[in-house]
């Protein structure tokens, strides 16, 4: 039995409960996640000397360590945004990396580092405070300093620029320019970890995919290096699913397989979209999702382990709540939908990657999928946020998949991404804000509590909602927990448990 150490990203499901239930039920390791009381919530840090401790004392004798050094050195991704902390301070912190490496040699470190993000809004719900009130002029005054440095934009027009937006930004300026100096000077010493072999496998998510701003010009420095010294990181568009990309490559290390996988399209056209908040045709995130998760890029149906079917518009990509448009009446979804049943008849592993939309699974497309294939025969879903995290979710769910079989966890997992992904993100979020927050008082920023009226409204919407449109995860499975992680609606926590007469049989 393989021990694997796991520190996410940050306190959320998505980063924390995810990973320990889908490592749930298997023969072949246990994941070791740090007390969640230590993590910190949203803008509070966690203990990071406690972390320390943490991983001090249980990668003695594990086999993996998965971390999130955003999580290591800031105490989480929001905290990477607001602190004031000194290059020194977090170069020691950085150090506990190379000490688990003397301490346990055979141990593998599998890390992730964000390049810190640059909003093109201003708000501080996810930023320093000063970003409600200049956060989209520090945006623009990053695109301007890139494009004239690009030779895009004139001196004069530049200047005129920097002069209202610098009055604009004011003394914020220096504190957030200072504060991406030195993520980036961290940024580079990781990369120096895994050019050293103290850090095994290294990946940079790409959460702010801008092509012109302070956030592009640190990637194109990091890039740079990378390609200078000949080292094999990759960076691509994601940001919270990293984790279980990550988890999947321990996985399919220690298992001596690297799974083949498919990717197939409702049209040909599919593969060329660019995602919402990414910056490249989606096969090229898909090839580095599935590479990085520790699989093999497949081009070949009858060779492939796992179909992974994405669901994508044949064109202009929507939010999850407008599901309509002439870029998805091109799919063909009765063709598409014929595949995924021929597979299942043949045998064959199949997945399915819901990315017809941002922010939200493919009501339509799920209807039919459950009533032609059925949605607990998949080998993975996932249809949540950006198209790259539910690469991420789908891909390790459908790798356990192939490892550890049709379990118990396996079959639960799926039914929690309908009711979160399908059910919360494209329909009962929306109700809410628009339906019932008004009501009393609350709104999309602001619920009432981590649990509260608003939490127990989502619970009772989505297993109305879900009992009406797939029976077939309603009968077997409802909601035992339903909170609001960060006090606001953009994301929901979900447990989800068999129904009464399902625990009976």
């Amino acid at each position: 039995m393989k021990k694997i150490v796991y520190l996410p990203l940050d306190e959320r499901p998505c980063n924390y409960a995810f990973a320990g239930f889908l490592s749930e039920e298997n023969p072949s390791f246990t994941l070791i996640r740090p007390d969640i009381g230590i993590l910190g919530k949203k803008k509070i840090p966690a203990d990071c000397e406690k972390i320390n401790a943490f991983l001090s004392e249980e990668c003695k004798d594990t086999d993996y360590l998965i971390v999130s050094t955003d999580m290591l050195l800031y105490g989480g991704i929001v905290p990477s945004r607001l602190h004031h902390l000194s290059e020194e301070t977090l170069t020691k912190r950085l150090d506990v990396l190379k000490k688990t490496k003397e301490d346990n040699p055979s141990l593998k470190i599998y890390a992730f580092s964000l390049i810190m993000r640059c909003p093109s809004y201003s708000s501080a719900d996810e930023e320093p405070d000063y970003y409600e009130e200049c956060g989209r002029e520090i945006f623009l005054y990053g695109q301007n300093e890139h494009k004239y440095s690009a030779g895009i934009i004139k001196k004069a027009e530049y200047e005129e620029k920097k002069k209202t937006l610098g009055a604009a930004c004011g003394k914020y300026l220096d504190d957030y320019l200072s504060r991406r100096t030195t993520n980036l000077a961290l940024v580079k010493k990781c990369l120096a970890l895994y050019e050293e072999k103290i850090i095994d496998k290294f990946v940079i998510p790409q959460d702010d995919s801008s092509p012109y701003g302070y956030t592009a010009i640190d990637q194109a420095e990091i890039k740079a290096i990378i390609k200078d010294k000949g080292l094999r990181v990759d960076i691509y568009p994601g940001a919270d699913e990293t984790g279980l990309t990550l988890l999947a490559a321990a996985v399919c290390d220690f298992e001596g397989i690297s799974p083949k996988i498919c990717p197939l399209y409702p049209n040909e056209l599919c593969k060329k979209v660019i995602p919402l908040y990414e910056d490249r045709a989606v096969e090229e995130s898909i090839r580095k999702q599935i590479e990085n998760a520790g699989a093999t890029f497949c081009e070949s149906e009858a060779s492939a382990d796992i179909l992974l079917f994405c669901n994508l518009p044949a064109g202009e990509m929507k939010n999850a709540n407008d599901q309509c448009g002439e870029a998805y009446d091109l799919r063909n979804l009765p063709a598409f939908l014929e595949k995924i049943e021929a597979a299942k008849v043949r045998g064959k592993g199949f997945a399915v990657a819901d990315l017809a939309y941002v922010n939200g699974g493919d009501r339509e497309f799920c209807k039919m999928l459950s009533e032609r294939v059925g949605l607990l025969n998949l080998w993975g879903y996932a249809g949540w946020n950006t198209s790259s995290n539910s690469l991420g979710t789908v891909i390790c769910q459908s790798i356990f998949r192939k490892f550890f079989g049709d379990t118990k966890t396996h079959r639960k997992f799926t039914a929690e991404r309908i009711y979160e992904d399908v059910g919360y993100c494209s329909y009962a979020r929306k109700y809410l804000c628009d339906e019932y927050l008004p009501k009393i008082g609350c709104d999309y920023f602001h619920a009432d509590g981590y649990t509260g009226k608003v939490s127990e409204k989502a619970k009772s919407v989505l297993e109305d909602f879900i009992g009406k449109n797939f029976p077939e995860i309603s009968e077997k499975y409802q909601i035992g927990r339903c909170y609001m992680p960060w006090k606001r609606m953009f994301e929901v926590g979900l447990t989800v448990e068999n129904r009464a007469k399902e625990q009976k049989q």
